[in-house]
């Protein structure tokens, strides 16, 4: 190559790198499509059969206290592994049908009999149904059965006696003097005038829970609550109830929301082929005099296959490496299209530019020669976007939940695959399918447009680049993207986390019917929190248990707490047990001197109506239990209020500091279900913005790799920030929240702003760069020239010609523009045609998607053809003032 310049070092090595590449996948074209097309292949087929799931704990992160929470809470529940965990919601088929009429709650006891015993398990080489295999919480259901009952015997015998000992109030009943709550079962309720009985019910939920076997599977219990999920969607069938069922491998299951963008990317890779080809064939022709060919058609197409290539075979090693599938993952093709195609335009306008200055005939090895110079000319700008982008998600897997972690990993690798086939895949493919400079059969008007549009194109940018270096049109640009920077921080400060999850599921999935009746009819009734008592101390000792108490009653007098009625709290029978019994407890351990004598909590759960506190403890002997070595209570919070997640939030919080008082005590931890989501509520602000600085940080020490000029880089750098404060704050006025779809995007905006000003600055700098040159045989991308520029075609046609380095502010800009412009531009609008049918999906995070991208790519496109150039002729015009007014000194 032989050009003597004042790049970087970095660049001069890639440069050389890139040229070795480039020939040596020239001179073996067939053998690199072959190669990619089968590694492509059989990584295509790893993706196809991995399972594809989510994991509902996913977007918390790795040291958040719900993490130690569910562990120490599913340590408790299930010795051997998680467990089954169901709740089966049921509702009237009549619209606010009450289901407390005798006919509707007959079936909901027909739906409690037919789960506990129609689904078995094998424990032990014996299939047992639901009833025989559960230990702990066998009698969640009662209140349901018992109320039922007690509704049938009243109607058939309303006396006096009866009705003394049958008393169906809300919220605790009694039922021949065994009480029990109706508050974790009925839901949507009316109470009648008196306060006391309920009118109506609209939902009424079950509960299925089993600790776990040792010879149980995770993957056998996940079949059991499939079976039963499977049951009820596709077999069961009835006029008076509707059943859904809920649980983590359902949720986990249903994984539509991000498959459902499948058929969006073949309508995004139909619109990214139409325009590539249509834009492709429109420079080829009227900018560098070339005839319309299929062979342009077909490295129009190839160009949008190359992502889904890149996106196949990364995926594929992923999965290989053990990583799980998110369905967040869904979304990385449409981003790998987008950055692929911009990197397809720019090989393809460098080979136009160089075949428009080639005279020597185009044989092999000038072939080879080319292909190595369209590398050279694209290959730091095509890696300084590919290194960016892979360093943001990189930086992001590091600090981000799993769930996002994974999706940055994806977009990591996609990115690298998609450099690696855009230096030997597409590469290969252009050195078998570029076309020449032939015009033979091109008609005289054609040429004739040909030559007005080179004309029209050349007299443009040179007008453009004139107006842009004019002081007072640049300093106004600067203004008003000042003003622009202004309102999109006031819309940072005006963002604001809120979390649903039904902003993860379709508009028609069931799972959205479900979250919405779970946030509307049970989370403002009843809200649990699960406390974990992991050292109870003696219970024998009464200061101990009093002080148990007292954490209990604490929970209790809390704001939003239902109080007593919702707590089931197993101390409050057993004291009540042991000052009844006690003399007749001492008796018959006298009586029984010779057989081992019984702990008083063993024979506590020998009577029939506290058994069921079995599963609320654990022991030292399973068997012949001794001492309580852990005990878990349960109490319930109620308020409209808590529909809205930042509420909840608060409310957790208030728990944790409630048990925190008596953790030295009783190393006492709280759980519920909601924390995986509530935890982000703090969290994600904060990561967010660490994320985003840091790879800020990151993303400019990459820029300065290739472009050494401090100033540049800052330049971009700077439009970097800003077109990523951008996004944010507009989209915050817009109304948008901050949840983990727009954690995933800001990561995302980074390592994408970079993309279009990191070219433009990249070929300004390469132009500021370099000395004048001398003539050489064949003119190279270093001989900085071209058909725009010159507005010709011939301009550098003769060998002969010496082309001179830019050395001056504009012919640097016209340089940069010239290279760059019309393929960003392409980049860009192509970019945002493959996103918008996305906007059209109801879908939360398909139209977040959409947005963002588009606004995006929008922001970095004006970024890089109107800002920079601006901030360029501001610096520039600076430092020459700054000069003459130095030289005016000396």
């Amino acid at each position: 190559m032989g050009h003597k310049n004042e790049t970087s070092r970095v660049t001069r090595i890639w440069n050389a790198l890139s040229y070795k590449i480039g020939s040596t996948v020239a001179r073996y074209p067939v053998l690199t499509i072959v190669l990619c097309l089968t590694l492509s292949a059989i990584m295509s087929i790893k993706l196809s059969l991995t399972e594809k799931v989510s994991a509902i704990d996913g977007y918390a992160s790795d040291d958040s206290m719900s993490r130690h929470e569910f562990k120490t809470f599913q340590q408790f529940l299930d010795s051997d592994g998680p467990g089954i965990t169901t709740a089966i919601l049921i509702r009237s088929t009549k619209t606010n049908g009450s289901l407390l009429e005798e006919k509707r709650l007959k079936e909901v006891v027909k739906v409690s009999d037919f789960v506990s015993t129609s689904f078995k398990m094998n424990v032990s080489g014996v299939e047992k149904n639901f009833n025989q295999f559960c230990r702990g919480f066998c009698q969640a259901n009662e209140p349901v059965r018992q109320y039922y009952n007690g509704l049938q015997i009243l109607g058939k015998n309303h006396t006096d006696g009866i009705s003394k000992r049958i008393d169906l109030s809300y919220p605790t009943s009694n039922f021949f003097g065994r009480k029990f709550s109706l508050i974790p079962n009925f839901f949507g309720i009316s109470i009648s005038a008196d306060g006391k009985h309920l009118n109506s019910s609209n939902l009424i939920v079950l509960y299925f829970r089993a600790e776990r076997y040792p010879d149980w599977t995770t993957k056998t219990v996940k079949q059991w609550e499939l079976r039963v999920r499977d049951h009820f969607a596709k077999e069961y069938s009835n006029d008076l109830i509707i059943v859904d069922v809920m649980s983590q491998t359902v949720v986990e299951k249903i994984v539509r929301a991000g498959l459902s963008l499948q058929p969006f990317l073949i309508v995004g890779f139909v619109i990214m082929s139409i325009f590539c080809t249509v834009t492709t064939m429109f420079s080829a022709v009227y900018l560098y005099s070339q005839k319309a060919t299929f062979n342009k058609v077909a490295l129009s197409i190839i160009a949008c296959v190359t992502p889904f290539m890149a996106c196949g075979t990364a995926m594929g090693i992923l999965f290989f490496c053990g990583v799980t599938f998110s369905p967040i993952m869904c979304i990385t093709p449409f981003l790998v299209l987008a950055i692929s195609v911009d990197d397809s335009f720019l090989m393809l306008h460098a080979w136009n530019r160089l075949e428009s200055w080639r005279t020597a005939p185009l044989d092999r090895p000038m072939r080879e020669h080319m292909m190595g110079e369209v590398l050279v000319e694209t290959g730091p700008a095509i890696s300084i976007s590919a290194f960016t982008n892979m360093l943001a998600f990189t930086i992001g897997a590091l600090t981000s939940p799993p769930e996002i972690r994974i999706f940055c990993y994806g977009n990591a690798a996609a990115i690298f695959m998609d450099m690696f086939y855009q230096a030997t895949f597409y590469t290969a493919c252009m050195t078998l399918l570029a076309d020449t400079k032939d015009t033979n059969g091109v008609s005289e008007k054609t040429k004739r447009i040909q030559d007005k549009m080179s004309n029209v194109v050349g007299r443009f940018l040179k007008w453009y680049v004139s107006a842009i270096s004019n002081v007072f049109v640049s300093t106004g640009i600067v203004l008003i993207w000042a003003i622009f920077i202004g309102f999109a921080v006031l819309g940072l400060t005006r963002l604001r986390v809120e979390l649903r999850p039904s902003k993860f599921f379709l508009k028609d999935s069931p799972m959205l019917y479900m979250d919405n009746m779970r946030t509307n009819e049970i989370v403002p009734y009843y809200t649990p929190v699960h406390v974990i008592v992991n050292h109870p101390g003696d219970l024998k000792n009464d200061s101990n248990v009093e002080r148990l108490i007292e954490l209990k009653e604490k929970l209790e007098h809390m704001p939003n707490a239902i109080g007593a009625p919702s707590t089931k709290f197993f101390l409050d029978d057993f004291v009540q047990y042991r000052s009844a019994f006690v003399e007749e407890i001492e008796m018959d351990v006298e009586e029984e001197d010779s057989a081992p004598a019984k702990s008083e909590i063993e024979q506590f759960l020998e009577w029939p109506e506290f058994s069921f506190w079995r599963g609320f403890l654990r022991f030292d002997n399973e068997t012949h239990p001794q001492n309580v070595t852990k005990f878990m209570f349960t109490t319930g919070f109620h308020g409209q209020d808590l529909k809205d997640w930042n509420k909840r939030g608060l409310l957790l919080k208030s728990w944790r500091g409630a048990v925190e008082e008596f953790q030295k005590d009783f190393n006492a931890t709280v759980f519920t279900e909601d924390a995986f989501f509530l935890d982000m509520i703090d969290s994600i602000p904060t990561v967010t913005w660490q994320t985003t600085l840091a790879t800020f940080v990151f993303v400019s020490l990459v820029c300065f790799l290739f472009i050494s000029d401090i100033l540049t880089v800052i330049i971009v750098s700077v439009a970097t920030l800003v077109t990523s404060v951008g996004v944010f704050g507009y989209l915050s006025l817009l109304g948008v929240t901050l949840d983990p779809v727009i954690m995933s995007i800001a990561i995302m905006c980074i390592g994408f702003s970079v993309d279009i000003p990191a070219h433009v600055a990249f070929h300004f700098y390469a132009a500021k760069a370099k000395k004048r040159a001398s003539s050489h045989s064949q003119p190279s991308p270093h001989q900085v020239s071209d058909v725009v520029t010159s507005h010709s075609t011939s301009t550098t046609s003769s060998s002969d010609s010496s082309i001179s380095t830019p050395n001056s502010f504009e012919t640097n800009l016209t340089f940069a523009l010239a290279s760059v412009g019309f393929p960003v531009i392409q980049a860009g609008v192509s970019t945002d045609f493959c996103a918008l049918p996305l906007g059209f999906m109801e879908l939360y995070m398909a139209k977040m998607f959409a947005l963002s991208l588009t606004l995006c790519v929008s922001l970095s496109l004006i970024h890089g053809l109107i800002v920079i150039p601006a901030l360029l002729s501001v610096q520039h015009h600076i430092v020459h003032g700054v000069k003459r007014l130095f030289s005016k000194g000396n």
